[in-house]
């Protein structure tokens, strides 16, 4: 078997970043995007703009299932 790459490019860990909003990460993915964030600014920015996207779509989620038309 051939070795992870444990060394990102940006645009991989932008596909991973997109990909742990629906579902968990493998850990060597996990592993791999954490060492790449702690090297790159840049994709931590967008990690944050990905985390505040996340935020922000659960709240529209809970909002709309508090939101119940009343019975007539």
């Amino acid at each position: 078997m051939a070795r992870a790459r444990v060394l990102l490019k940006c645009r991989r860990a932008h596909a991973l970043l997109s990909r742990r909003c629906d579902a968990p990460l493998a850990w060597r993915e996990r592993v791999a995007l954490h060492l790449h964030l702690r090297a790159c600014a840049a994709c931590r920015r967008v990690a944050q703009h990905w985390a505040l996207l996340a935020r922000a779509l659960r709240s529209l989620e809970h909002g709309a299932a508090g939101e119940r038309r009343p019975s007539p």
